[in-house]
This record gives structure tokens, C-alpha cells and sequence, in this order.
């Protein structure tokens, strides 16, 4: 989950955001949700207004929502917004739990890793009929991909993510690797021993929890596949496809020869998210591979020095030539709620929030990644103007698995990162993992 916070947390709220999806549809608290729902959907109002609850754990823009909701607010006297906060997904999760089984859906709410699934439970709105294409083409395809479902999109990305390699360019010239020499995984893997052998790390890399390894392993798929439509429908299980498809197994080949090139640092299964931004700035590895929250957490981590000499490049590609593709979706979003009698209201707000007014100041003042192509072209933090370039040529790709169950397959996946597991058996397990978890 990107943000402007120490690096600590907003790591651990991108990894908690994926490990408290292992529960599945049922424990979200979808078996009873519709049934419980109160005639007028639990919505509430005060003194005549509609009310707008608001729930998310976004801290990266909790400076911003107050002003935004003054500036609406002052707009629209028939509406109340109630924004509230929690400090992480571990926190917010029971809540949203809660509100769902309880038939009292917060008007706006982050929808977690279950977007899809309250969207077919009917808890969450369509917001392809109720915002209308013109207003979601302005999104990047990646980010309305990851919410849309049999042509139903249950969510809108708030904040973009993407991932890549930074690096230090000093220790690349003292190993003699040049800053445009690394295009393919054989670019990295040749690079990798020179690194080494200057006594370095080539890349740190975090797979602790293990669906962290997701976000390395999925954009591999995709490579292979050369299709970012592939993931989208491995992670539903449609079309016939399995984790033990060819396909899969090719990538896992992939991200073994790169494990087995020496590419990581030792133990990565054992290195959590805040660690590996450590290993990097304190100089012990060359390189990060790390998503773009990275920025906000170095400016506040690394010293002063390190913080203005680290540059970024894309996520190798699988041959020369070949396309760059690098994980992109948005980590945060919202859906709205189907059955509140206030879900005009929360239209409105979400029209305004999006506004050119509005969003890009707000996405520059926290530096976060926008979801827009609109807003992209407004980004001023120079890391993050180039990272979203990546996006706007069309190189993002999916690495959020919002399929039911999806998310246990990073169990046996870090058997490719810890060296315990073979290919095309990791590939069974994988598959075997997510049927488990989805109950079937």
C-alpha cells in the first residue's frame, strides 16, 4: 500500500492489506450480509442532511480529507461526509467485517482484497452504470481491470502502485555494471555477480509475509504471456485456466533461474517489507526491488546523501525488445455502498474527489501515485513524474490477486524463493492452495 509515512508502516500496511485476504469470502462476512440489510440500508442522516461515512485505513492523505470535505461541504449543505481512519487493514478489516454482516455498509469504504467479491454479493454498486464510461476512462486500464468483473466494475483505484529497481549508481560503477546495461533478467542475472563479487547484495528483496512474492512472481506471468489479461483470469480461475498451466509453470521457471543467479540477497522468505529498504539505503545491496511508496519512506529513512543520489529503472524485461512489464494496480480504492439511500450522495462526493481541482493537488500534496492519466500528467515528485510514465506507455500490469483464495498462493510460491520447491510441483501446490482457501 503506497504512502507518505516512515517506511515501516506503510510497508506493513501493503503487506497486511494481502495477508488479511487468506480468510476468503466467508469470513468478509458475506453469507448473511443482503439478508441483514435494514429497509433503508442503514444509512443515516442528521438534522436533515444525507450522510456520507467514509472508511479507509488511508493515513497518506489524512492532512487532505479535512480540507477536501470542508470544500464540499461547503458546496453541498444537504450533505454530511464522516471520514474516519484506521491505522491499518489489520484494524479495519473486523470493522468493515462488521458493517457488511450487519447490513450497515459505510456509504464509501476501501474494499479491501474483496472488491469483486462484495460487488457480486451485491454489497457493493456498480459504478460502470453509476458514474458512466466517460468518467472511468480517465483511469489507467490496470487499475478498472482489477475492480471489474463479467463487465461490472465494483470499485474506482484512489492511489496507482507500481514497482521497480532502484539503485545506488555509485556501487553499479564501482562493480562496473553501467546504469543502461540491465534491459533483460540476463542483463540482471550478469549483473548480479559482478555485484557480488564487490563483496554486495545485487538486489534486495522482501518475501516475508510470503504473498509478498507476489509482487515479484505475478508480473512474470504476464511477461510470459505477453497479456495482462492473462493474471486477471488465472486469479478467477476462468477460461479453463489453472495455476499448473504451462504458462505459469514457464514464469516459475523464470523467477527460479533468477533466484538461482544470485540475484537476491540470502533469505529473502525471511525478510520482512521494512527490512529490505534497509539493506538498500544502509548500502549492504545495490539495488531494491520495491514499489512506488518507496520515495516517501527514503526521504524520511535514508540519509540525507543517500536520499539524492538513488535513481530507479523499470523491471527488467523477458528478452530484449520485449515489453517492460512492471506490477501496477491501485492498492487503495473505493466502492460504494448498493443499498444505502445515500448512495446519490456518495456519488457526488466521489464526482468531486476526482475532480481535476481536487485530485491531483490532493495525490502532489501526499505524494502518492494517482490512478488517473489525467492526474499523472500533473505528478511534480520526480521519482514518482517517472515512475507513472511507465503507466501512461501502457507497461502496468496486474499483482493484486482479488480472486477468492488467490492470495494463498504465495504459500507455496516461496518454495521458487527459498529453494525448497521445484517448478512445475510449486505450480500444483499453487494451485491446490487457492482451491483450499476459496472453499472448493
Amino acid at each position: 500500500m503506497q504512502g507518505d509515512r516512515q517506511l515501516p508502516s506503510t510497508a506493513f500496511r501493503r503487506r497486511t492489506l494481502l495477508k488479511g485476504a487468506l480468510g476468503g469470502a466467508a469470513a468478509l462476512g458475506l453469507g448473511s450480509s443482503l439478508a441483514a440489510c435494514s429497509d433503508d440500508g442503514g444509512s443515516s442522516s442528521s438534522g436533515g442532511k444525507a450522510v456520507v461515512r467514509v472508511w479507509s485505513w488511508y493515513s497518506d492523505q489524512e492532512d487532505q480529507f479535512p480540507k477536501l470535505i470542508e470544500k464540499f461541504q461547503a458546496a453541498h449543505s444537504n450533505i454530511t461526509i464522516e471520514n474516519r481512519i484506521f491505522g491499518t487493514p489489520d484494524q479495519y478489516l473486523p470493522a468493515l467485517q462488521a458493517a457488511v454482516a450487519g447490513g450497515d455498509v459505510p456509504e464509501i469504504f476501501a474494499p479491501h482484497t474483496r472488491a469483486l467479491t462484495y460487488g457480486t454479493g451485491g454489497v457493493s454498486a456498480d459504478l460502470k452504470k453509476d458514474l458512466g464510461d466517460d468518467f472511468l476512462k480517465d483511469f489507467f486500464d490496470s487499475a478498472n481491470q482489477e475492480y471489474t468483473l463479467d463487465g461490472k466494475q465494483y470499485a474506482l483505484g484512489w492511489m496507482a502502485q507500481t514497482f521497480g529497481l532502484f539503485y545506488n549508481p555509485e556501487m553499479l560503477k564501482k562493480a562496473g555494471v553501467g546504469e543502461d546495461e540491465i534491459e533483460t533478467w540476463d542483463d540482471l542475472i550478469a549483473a548480479a555477480a559482478k555485484i557480488r563479487a564487490i563483496g554486495k547484495h545485487p538486489v534486495a528483496l522482501s518475501c516475508n509475509p510470503t504473498t509478498s512474492s507476489l509482487d515479484f512472481f505475478l508480473p512474470l506471468l504476464t511477461q510470459v504471456a505477453d497479456d495482462p489479461t492473462f493474471y486477471l483470469k488465472l486469479d478467477q480461475l476462468s477460461d479453463g485456466l489453472t495455476y499448473e498451466d504451462p504458462k505459469v509453470i514457464q514464469a516459475l521457471e523464470l523467477n527460479q533461474r533468477i533466484v538461482k543467479g544470485g540475484v537476491f540477497q540470502p533469505g529473502t522468505t525471511g525478510t520482512s517489507g521494512d527490512q529490505v529498504p534497509q539493506i538498500f539505503y544502509t548500502e549492504k545491496s545495490a539495488m531494491l526491488f520495491n514499489g512506488s511508496w518507496s520515495p516517501q519512506g527514503l526521504s524520511k529513512d535514508a540519509p540525507p546523501a543517500f536520499a539524492k543520489k538513488y535513481k530507479v529503472m523499470k523491471t527488467p524485461a523477458i528478452a530484449p525488445g520485449k515489453r517492460h512489464w512492471c506490477a501496477n494496480q491501485a492498492g487503495a480504492g473505493w466502492a460504494v455502498s448498493e443499498t444505502s439511500k445515500n448512495k446519490d450522495a456518495a456519488l457526488e462526493f466521489l464526482r468531486f474527489l476526482y475532480s481535476a481541482d481536487q485530485y491531483s493537488p490532493t495525490m502532489n500534496d501526499s505524494n502518492s501515485m494517482p490512478a488517473t492519466k489525467s492526474a499523472a500528467a500533473r505528478i511534480e515528485l520526480p521519482i514518482m513524474k517517472q515512475m507513472t510514465s511507465w503507466l501512461t506507455e501502457g507497461d502496468g500490469c496486474p499483482h493484486i490477486p482479488f480472486g477468492p483464495g488467490s492470495v494463498a498462493a504465495g504459500d507455496p510460491l516461496s518454495k521458487i524463493f527459498d529453494g525448497t520447491g521445484e517448478p512445475a510441483a510449486v505450480a500444483k501446490e499453487m494451485q491446490q492452495a487457492v482451491q483450499n482457501a476459496k472453499g472448493g
